[in-house]
């Protein structure tokens, strides 16, 4: 049996092996995000090589479609946006608000936008996969209709924060939640008032060569997944 004093010194040995190692992950940590920085800043990595398709949904429908040698429209002047237009980093997100993942990077962009608004350009653009989201595309027809009420990033929010249901009465309960006028809104959505609207982003993320949500152009270059922030903020170089 261990004495006290020799019980006390294992407890301490353990504490300091596991201090270590903590100490240890951490500087690993710092050292990567500091060297990834420094490849970034000289051009030894560029944000085309990086991969988060594992932070995405794909569609194998879209997935067969071969990618166009054409050129896309990806920056829009009719999406709703966040940031100054001359900020020096154009970020144009395809996102679905069915989506996991573009509910993850929701977050992100939202934080990122209020953080550094002289810095970039946020655009959100829809690209509901409805083969296997059924319920995205008229959920982003409804965030069109919310934004003729200038609630647009507001009901963007509530349709990310209640992905679970977004069924046709739900968005119409956002809107009134929201303090739309619901009549209006209703009138908007049921007729297809921005069908087409929907319909163009959805072909220019195609044309694009989208095929997953969500799918970022960081100043023309495409990186398909949510991106984590600590990467982010190294790309658009704060």
């Amino acid at each position: 049996m261990l004495s006290d004093f020799e019980l006390h010194k294992k407890r301490n040995w353990v504490a300091t092996v596991v201090t270590l190692t903590i100490i240890f992950l951490l500087s690993f940590f710092v050292w990567r995000v500091l060297s990834l920085a420094r490849q970034i800043q000289t051009g030894e990595i560029s944000p085309d090589s990086f991969d988060f398709t594992n932070k995405s949904m794909s569609s194998l429908r879209l997935s067969a479609i071969p990618l166009s040698d054409q050129p896309a429209n990806i920056v829009s002047d009719d999406d709703a946006s966040l940031g100054r237009k001359d900020a020096p980093v154009t970020i144009v997100e395809f996102a679905g608000f069915q989506c996991s993942y573009s509910r993850e990077a929701s977050f992100v962009m939202r934080e990122l936008a209020l953080k550094y608004p002289k810095k970039i350009n946020y655009i959100y653009r829809d690209f509901p996969l409805s083969d296997i989201h059924p319920l995205a595309r008229k959920a982003a027809e409804a965030s069109e209709c919310a934004s003729d009420q200038g609630k647009f990033w507001e009901y963007h929010d509530k349709l990310f924060q209640n992905q679970s249901d977004l069924s046709q009465e739900r968005l119409y309960q956002f809107a009134a939640e929201l303090n739309l006028n619901t009549s209006f809104f209703r009138s908007c959505l049921d007729s297809g008032t921005y069908k087409d609207e929907v319909e163009k982003d959805y072909q220019d993320g195609l044309q694009a060569g989208v095929r997953g949500t969500p799918t970022f152009f960081i100043n023309g270059s495409k990186i398909q997944g949510a991106i984590p922030r600590d990467i982010f903020e190294k790309l658009i170089g704060v």
